[in-house]
């Protein structure tokens, strides 16, 4: 039995696939928000962001790429798991599976702790590369060491910090604004005042991307778990995206859609064009 077969259930809803083509990436979910600390509900933003799929527009004129056509494999989500420890665990024996079998893993949200799952599989010469709102760089929070709020410390204490790129910070502890100065950053003010975001991906080609979809302004997206004043606008996160054009991209998620509070579904809509642009960039690079 595969480590898929053990750990999700078989309920895919965007698989397109056409024959024994290989998909340009391999979807699963993780339902999972036990250690939200504000607005819990992103275990459902896996079934969100795939329901809004379906219902917008995927060529994407910018890149020149049909998503309608890309062969995508959805293989379901993780079944339910009580503690972050269990749920990064799987999600790591998954991820290490799918990058054997020479695919790329696409992971939906629940989340930001799944991300230390998936990327310690993910190849060494690779980097991390994370839209966020806030640099999940506590020690702990609320007593756990491993949480959506600690993920990113955790990791930077097993790898190099120059595996690390973060992209749209702007509330943090005081501590967590000194700990990013030691990786490269550029803060959603910057980002607003026109600093450059190419200069900061020039020299990196192997990427994991991590979308936390409160990157955005609250304005653009309200159905968050922890929604921050101040972010951008999803038109230029999805400009950032698509710059990464030419990269290669070893996996990617995006993390924290909570529809519970997306009454008008706005934001599960922008959540599946930052999926979209995703795919498509990523098909423009094999493996």
């Amino acid at each position: 039995m595969s480590f898929r077969e053990f750990f999700i259930s078989t309920e895919p809803t965007m698989t397109n696939l056409n024959g024994n083509i290989k998909p340009i990436v391999s979807v699963f979910g993780v339902p999972y928000d036990a250690t939200t600390s504000y607005r819990p509900g992103c275990r459902f933003g896996p079934n969100a962001l795939r329901d809004a799929f379906w219902k917008i527009e995927v060529y994407d004129r910018a890149l020149d790429v049909d998503g309608e056509k890309l062969p995508i494999e959805d293989l379901g989500n993780l079944h339910p798991m009580p503690e972050p420890e269990q749920m990064v665990d799987a999600v790591s024996k998954v991820t290490k599976e799918l990058l054997n079998d020479g695919k790329r893993p696409a992971i939906i949200g629940g989340e930001h702790t799944l991300t230390y799952g998936s990327f310690s599989s993910m190849p060494k010469d690779s980097k991390l590369i994370v839209f966020d709102a806030h640099f999940d760089m506590r020690d702990e929070l609320y007593g756990r060491k491993l949480s959506h709020g600690t993920f990113l410390r955790r990791l930077s204490e097993k790898m190099n910090a120059e595996r690390f790129i973060h992209v749209g910070g702007r509330a943090a502890s005081k501590e967590e604004w000194f700990l990013v100065d030691k990786i490269k950053h550029i803060t959603s003010t910057e980002l607003l005042e026109g600093k450059q975001f190419d200069r900061l991906i020039a020299d990196d080609d192997n990427l994991y991307v991590s979308v936390d979809m409160d990157i955005l302004d609250p304005a653009f997206a309200p159905g968050v778990g922890t929604p921050e004043p101040g972010g951008i606008s999803s038109d230029m996160l999805l400009r950032m995206l698509r710059k990464l054009r030419g990269k290669r991209i070893v996996g990617f998620d995006i993390v924290e859609l909570d529809p519970s509070y997306d009454a008008s579904g706005i934001t599960a809509i922008a959540a599946a064009s930052v999926f979209s642009t995703l795919c498509s960039v990523a098909s423009l690079h094999e493996l």
